[in-house]
């Protein structure tokens, strides 16, 4: 039986902080899980997560990038001190 295809698909995504909107290209595998992503607009960068694109202008610094992922996600925060 053949196999699913990885599904590539452009999507927008606003910055975690400020809510800039970027196009972010990402590929999803066959389960539809992340597998990786890319962001095609200059002035974003990537923030690195294994369950969904996130994206920040590169004007921000990273704390304010990590206080803005706990205001969005706080439990992520709780879990990542647990480990």
């Amino acid at each position: 039986m053949p196999q699913k295809p990885y599904r590539k698909v452009v999507e927008q995504h606003g910055c975690i902080v400020c809510g800039r909107v970027y196009n972010v290209f990402v590929l999803y595998n066959p389960a539809g899980r992340l597998v990786d992503f890319t962001v095609t607009d200059p002035g974003g960068k990537k923030i690195p997560n294994p369950d969904r694109p996130l994206v920040a202008c590169y004007l921000h610094t990273e704390e304010q990038v990590k206080e803005a992922l706990v205001k969005h996600y706080p439990g992520k925060a709780q879990e990542e001190e647990d480990e």
